[in-house]
């Protein structure tokens, strides 16, 4: 590509430094986005799933949940690595006498649905799940509401992402708003700026953070319509 475009938007779960190195001239300016890669001659902008998952549990246990399940998302993918994180870190400072309880998913409707389903066997049930996006969270509704299982009285459930369907489920679904409009412009925006400075193009660079919003609505049992940034 070199010679042929002004500047690059990169997002890859599998990045790294000298992946960069041996593939792309270090004077091209590019922009990587949602990337583990902190440090780089680029700029780095992810979203601050780590903040978000950790002011969804920090809810939930206002709410009177202490015994919260995550149902996190692929092994390899940085935004479910960072939702896990946040909710180990919450979980450690908040309630340090409940062990975390984490079961493996794919960001799936079906993998919600299965992880709901195990847990509904436990002897001693969550008193909330947190699922690391809304598709996850949509399958666990599904699956409560099939074996009568009361949502929010006997379980709460929160997302991450607010994706449309969110405000449409019944209950209405908690989650974590991310703005992914902001976060496009905002890359496209630093891009043109390191483009119009060749300077700034190669100078060493920290990553920035796009925050998130906790939306709140009837899945978790606090009084819905409230938003709030998340901070960790």
């Amino acid at each position: 590509m070199q010679g042929r475009v002004d500047g690059l938007l990169l997002m890859s779960p599998h990045l790294d430094a000298s992946l960069l190195r041996r593939n792309l001239h270090g004077d091209l300016p590019m922009v990587l986005m949602n990337t583990a890669l902190k440090r780089a001659r680029c700029a780095v902008l992810n979203i601050d799933n780590y903040g978000g998952a950790y002011a969804m549990v920090q809810h939930l246990i206002a709410q009177g949940r202490r015994r919260i399940a995550l149902v996190g998302g692929p092994q390899d993918n940085f935004d479910a690595a960072e939702r896990t994180r946040g909710y180990r870190a919450a979980m450690a400072r908040l309630v340090p006498t409940i062990p975390p309880e984490i079961l493996s998913g794919d960001f799936s409707e079906e993998a919600g649905y299965d992880a709901a389903r195990k847990l509904l066997v436990n002897k001693l049930r969550p008193q909330a799940i947190f699922a690391a996006n809304d598709m996850m969270a949509v399958g666990c509704l599904r699956a409560f509401r099939e074996a009568d299982v009361r949502v929010p009285e006997d379980i709460a459930v929160g997302g991450f992402d607010d994706i449309p369907l969110a405000r449409l489920t019944t209950p209405a679904l908690t989650t974590v708003r991310v703005r992914i409009v902001d976060f496009g412009t905002r890359a496209m925006d630093r891009l043109a700026m390191m483009i119009e400075d060749s300077a700034d193009a190669t100078r060493e660079k920290h990553a920035q953070l796009l925050g998130a919003e906790l939306v709140i609505r009837q899945s978790c049992g606090a009084q819905q319509g409230l938003t709030a940034t998340a901070v960790a």
